[in-house]
């Protein structure tokens, strides 16, 4: 009888904590937490199995991401058990969910690859992410990853794992997210980038969030490489031969799709290029426009406070957002290459700005003569003015100024190739860049 079913549910969910969601004639949805939700859904199947009650456990339900139980009674009323995490599924922000959501694509595509196939809802069983979690290495707690993934970077993950099943060639794979093997990979990149200077972060240099590396490949054959040239080269003889991938991950949302980053084989699509710039006495910043419209420029200035004089760098401008920033590091190391004289350090901007000579005030407005910002004659006037400014406007203008003449007295196909580095770099698109998969 349909009463003798009901009574028996209900003293199989007495010692969970448990409340009916919605009730109608037709379907019944109780909602059971836990703090481990993998082993409440499995423990509860076994409570049901043992009542000698009829049911189907990891099911699939629009209901859910995680898999519920469902138990279809003698009078046809549907009973639906969804299991949730006592915390909510994940109610952090910032870098706490994205060590989760990262660190949980990692497990989720382990587990696809150990089971030999595409995964679905009814996979996520206890015994399955156990069977992942070997091939499996992050820095997250396991327990967060089963329990407290949100709803909608389960949907993703799942999705996102069975791409990269699809994708990346051969099985044999483990998937690493800030693990030992991937400190190293970050350290061959640090320690080269200490000497050439061509980032200030390394999400610039390799976007990745995870990586897939083939089983028992040693990743210290990068610490051989010297400099960013060859260790790009390695990176991306190593993702040919299916060794090691960095992939970069984006919430998805519709169809997941992989695409190729940054491969040296592939064209830079970029229409970036020089096309002048301009500055004015009174603003401290200054623009060298990328894009057929004003609104596509580079601003240059100073990113700090008015005290603080640092943070000087570029951020790349568009039509309708803002594209990312290269700092002076990366400007002078992109100078560099393209046989042109780097601009002074931020440090000794900064102390001239204190200073406040008369000397170096008449320097920035020399400089503004020789870009056309102001007339020969105004020389003088306009140092006084200088010297009557903040440090900040010194410490920002006057690499303004330099950056500005640079790029104006440079021949046009350098410029071109200059800016259009500048432009990439902040896309993770620049030449010295790694390549990688970027998935989303």
């Amino acid at each position: 009888m349909e009463g003798d079913n009901l009574i028996a549910l209900t003293r199989v969910l007495q010692g969970y904590e448990t409340s009916v969601k919605t009730a109608s004639s037709k379907t019944v949805v109780f909602v059971v937490k836990a703090k481990d939700r993998v082993q409440l859904a499995a423990s509860v199947n076994d409570s049901l199995k043992k009542a000698g009650l009829k049911f189907q456990g990891n099911v699939a339900d629009k209901a859910s991401s995680f898999p519920i139980t469902v138990i279809n009674g003698k009078s046809g009323i549907t009973y639906k058990i969804i299991y949730k995490p006592a915390k909510g599924g994940g109610s952090g922000a910032g870098a706490d969910v994205t060590k989760l959501a990262e660190s949980s694509q990692a497990l989720y595509a382990a587990m696809a690859f150990v089971l030999g196939k595409k995964i679905s809802k009814t996979d996520l069983s206890k015994a399955n992410f156990d069977k992942a979690l070997k091939i499996a290495i992050t820095d997250e707690n396991y327990d967060k990853m089963l329990n407290e993934l949100p709803e909608d970077w389960i949907d993703s993950s799942i999705k996102g794992a069975n791409k990269l099943f699809d994708t990346l060639k051969g099985r044999n794979y483990e998937f690493h997210r800030g693990s030992p093997k991937v400190d190293i990979i970050e350290k061959a990149f640090k320690a080269i980038n200490k000497e050439e200077r061509a980032f200030g972060d390394l999400n610039k240099w390799s976007p990745a969030d995870i990586y897939a590396i083939k089983k028992g490949f040693d990743v210290r054959i990068l610490e051989k490489e010297k400099t960013l040239k060859g260790l790009n080269e390695k990176m991306f003889e190593l993702i040919n031969k299916n060794e090691v991938i960095g992939i970069s991950l984006k919430k998805i949302t519709g169809g997941a799709k992989i695409s190729n980053k940054n491969f040296p084989t592939d064209p830079k699509v970029s229409k970036a290029s020089y096309k002048g710039g301009r500055t004015n006495v009174q603003a401290m910043d200054g623009y060298v426009q990328w894009g057929s419209s004003t609104k596509e420029s580079i601003q240059f200035r100073s990113f700090g406070g008015e005290t603080n004089l640092s943070g000087w760098q570029g951020e790349i401008k568009g039509a309708s957002a803002n594209q990312g920033k290269i700092s002076l590091g990366p400007i002078n190391y992109i100078l560099k290459r393209h046989g042109l004289k780097q601009i002074p350090e931020s440090k000794q901007s900064a102390s001239l700005a204190a200073a406040n000579t008369k000397q170096h005030a008449e320097d920035i407005a020399k400089m503004m003569a020789n870009y056309g910002t102001i007339n020969s004659s105004e020389v003088g006037a306009t140092a006084t003015e200088i010297q009557a400014k903040s440090n900040k406007y010194r410490y920002s203008k006057y690499l303004v100024m330099k950056i500005l003449l640079t790029l104006k007295d440079a021949q046009s196909k350098i410029a071109d190739a200059v800016v259009e580095d500048f432009y990439l770099y902040a896309s993770s698109q620049t030449s010295f860049s790694a390549p990688y998969m970027k998935m989303e």
